[in-house]
């Protein structure tokens, strides 16, 4: 079996500037197919209010106050774009409102998910179609799901779009190239309770049952792109936070971290199935590449290309298969 490069993305959580360089990506490293192993969209809603009340945009209006985690700023006319651009590079929805709009917002829970997810879905149809266009004129596929932070609406999206170029594979196994792309994007529970979360023994059954749908002879070609990392590796270690949810610095400086990918992903691995691969994320600043070693004694390689998206970064892994093996890999970012 030839060659197969593989360019693995994920968690860019709504990063317009991370998505624009996923777009152009494809012209620095050529890829046969690009994987987004889950988390497309962003976790905060921005209002920007008008702060007299109107709105005109250019003309009329002396400020706006810019909301942001309690810190609030008053910005002028001319530095709005200029903000809403910087927002949404770093994965943040902003919203233009008046007062009035922004205190009904504020009481109404089900009104702020709505704005949100319709801010999320637009945002989404505009970065995500650049890189569909980008991809399509270059003959590039792009193997996609929603991960744990992504609501349903993002997953019903992604599945209604599906093209010639955007192929879903969340709850799905997908072949291409004579490998099989096996995908589930939700997690094991976080502290922050996201949309989509399982326990380990569904999110195990979950995939098992995906597994057993593909033919036992070729499990060697199989790739599990699997949001969840596999428990106790190097690409699970993540931040200990405190109650309050401040990473905990031991006297140095040093960050302590904690193991929290999942036992079942680990257990997966482990139990026989001896996949080709396994391709992940969920654990921003966990990038790297590990080895879980299978009942049958096979090294499985797993891989987190690690996240940056705040920053407006494009953390890849670059993979090449041949013969059915990783046979070479680079981490790479995107500054």
């Amino acid at each position: 079996m030839g060659r197969l490069r593989i360019l693995l993305v994920s968690d860019l959580h709504g990063s317009s500037a991370a998505y624009g360089k996923l777009s152009n990506a494809i012209k620095f490293y050529r890829a046969d197919v690009v994987v987004f192993a889950g988390d497309l969209t962003g976790k905060a809603l921005v209002p920007i209010v008008r702060d007299d009340g109107s709105f005109s945009l250019g003309s009329g209006v002396s400020k706006y106050l810019v909301n942001v985690f309690g810190d609030v700023k008053a910005v002028g006319d001319k530095d709005l774009d200029k903000v809403i651009k910087d927002l949404r590079g770093r994965g943040y929805y902003p919203l233009v409102t008046d007062k009035a709009g922004y205190e009904e917002l504020a009481g109404n829970r089900d009104r702020v998910r709505e704005t949100f997810v319709k801010l999320m879905i637009n945002a989404l149809e505009e970065d995500l179609g650049k890189v569909v266009t980008r991809y399509r004129e270059a003959g590039v596929k792009l193997l996609v799901m929603p991960g744990n932070d992504d609501y349903p609406e993002i997953a019903d999206y992604v599945k209604k779009n599906a093209s010639d170029v955007l192929v879903p594979i969340d709850e799905d196994v997908v072949e291409f190239n004579g490998y099989y792309f096996l995908g589930f994007g939700y997690s094991t529970p976080t502290p922050w309770n996201t949309p989509r979360e399982v326990s380990e023994e569904e999110l195990r059954a979950r995939v098992e049952k995906l597994i057993m749908d593909v033919d036992q002879s070729r499990l060697g070609k199989l790739i599990m792109v699997l949001h969840d990392p596999p428990y106790n590796t190097l690409i699970d270690q993540a931040y200990q936070l405190s109650k309050d949810f401040k990473p905990v610095v031991r006297g140095g400086g040093e960050v302590l971290r904690n193991h929290v990918g999942s036992k079942s992903v680990r257990a997966l691995i482990e139990g026989g199935y001896s996949p080709l691969m396994g391709m992940h994320g969920h654990i921003h600043e966990a990038p790297g590449i590990d080895y879980v070693r299978s009942n049958a004694g096979v090294k499985v390689p797993v891989i987190n290309a690690g996240s940056e998206y705040s920053e407006g970064v494009l953390r890849m892994a670059y993979l090449i298969i041949e013969d059915n093996k990783l046979k070479n890999y680079f981490l790479l970012r995107g500054g």
